[in-house]
């Protein structure tokens, strides 16, 4: 049984906005035709992908080093016994993953609204796509949170008037610049750090592959909100900057954990202050900004007031950043492919010994029982030697 830190309720808002049927079915999108074929082919079963047999520490479910428990290292941190440093690891997984789990669920919303309202049938072509995607996210990580932590948090305040704001509005593109440039590039620098520093097999797979499916997402966004925003007026702009730069504050002041703090007695208010100038909390907001400016910067939404927060908020030389080779659409695909083809092979090589040591184990059987075996099950016949 999952223990929930904070009462089960259901996050609502109103939904904004008017369904568009596309009329124009034969102009199309090069980029957005591709990303839809590999949005097709790239589809996986958590079932069968993700071996969930393997087993995690329970005293650190996600396998990462002490240093990116937020208070680690602080005089608080090491007055604690090691049972309670084990309690904090479990909490702070449970937590990261939570607010995936929200997030993913709430992507699952948001990309639906696009699928309704995008003018453009290319981009509901991919949308569905997404749709799915986040559908297994939502199920893969609640997967996690129940089989393998067992703690699941409620959604954080920051994280909900995000949502909030998003899907209030009427337009289309407020979805697409709430999930596609803000919420999936939260994401990916969660699941970055996670990949790179786990010590868990399960946890690195789980990873690489929804990575592969978020690089997708992310690169929809761009492409239609880059395009989708060269028309609009200043004024309109200014609108979308403005949602920005709350929504960049957003996370950088609120995302600090404190359904953690609050449920664990240490001391709320001195946990939160840690947390706020940990170095594990540094390098998460390094790794949100590294993506997200740059791509303000490439759909245009980079005007005076963006600069000016980003500039504040110390992270506006970010914006001469390219894509790291490692972070692109291909690079990850290649990695998701490269992961299922290992995994698979070790598989193979797991039943093969199995195999061997059962044939060195058991009497041969009669012919008489090995021709009858052959007779219902005809692919389990060995060649003859």
């Amino acid at each position: 049984m999952t223990e929930t830190t904070l009462a089960d309720t259901d996050w609502t808002a109103p939904l904004g906005g008017s369904a568009v049927l596309a009329a124009d079915y034969d102009s199309h999108d090069q980029q957005l035709l591709r990303l839809y074929a590999l949005g097709k082919q790239r589809q996986w079963n958590s079932d069968s992908r993700l071996d969930w047999s393997l087993p995690v520490d329970p005293d650190n479910p996600l396998g990462m080093p002490d240093s990116f428990v937020w208070i680690a290292g602080s005089e608080l941190w090491d007055r604690l016994p090691p049972a309670e440093h084990s309690v904090l690891r479990r909490h702070a997984a449970a937590w990261a993953s939570s607010q995936l789990l929200h997030g993913e669920q709430f992507s699952l919303v948001a990309v639906s609204k696009i699928a309704q309202s995008a003018p453009e049938a290319d981009a509901k072509l991919f949308a569905a796509t997404q749709i799915m995607d986040e559908a297994r996210h939502t199920e893969v990580v609640n997967r996690l949170l129940t089989e393998k932590i067992g703690l699941r948090y409620g959604l954080t305040g920051s994280l909900a008037g995000l949502f909030d704001n998003v899907v209030r509005d009427a337009r289309w593109d407020f979805c697409a610049l709430g999930v596609q440039v803000v919420l999936e590039n939260l994401a990916l620098a969660t699941l970055t750090v996670q990949r790179d520093r786990t010590r868990i097999p399960l946890i690195r797979s789980l990873t690489t592959y929804v990575m592969q499916d978020e690089a997708r997402h992310v690169a929809f966004g761009r492409i239609m909100l880059r395009r989708t925003y060269r028309d609009l007026t200043s004024a309109e702009l200014r609108e979308r900057e403005e949602f920005v730069v709350e929504s960049c504050w957003s996370l950088r002041e609120g995302f600090v954990g404190e359904a953690i703090w609050n449920t664990l007695d240490y001391g709320a208010q001195e946990c939160i202050a840690i947390a706020r100038t940990s170095p594990a909390l540094r390098q998460y907001r390094r790794r949100l900004f590294m993506r997200i400016v740059p791509a303000l910067r490439d759909i245009g939404l980079f005007g005076p007031a963006v600069r000016d927060a980003l500039e504040k908020m110390g992270v506006l030389g970010f914006a001469e950043l390219e894509e790291s080779p490692a972070d692109s659409l291909d690079a990850l695909d290649a990695a998701a492919e490269e992961l299922d083809r290992s995994e698979r092979a070790a598989r193979q090589a797991e039943i093969e010994q199995i195999a061997a040591l059962g044939a060195a184990e058991t009497p041969e059987a009669p012919e008489d029982v090995r021709t009858r075996q052959t007779r219902e099950d005809p692919s389990d016949q060995e060649p003859r030697r």
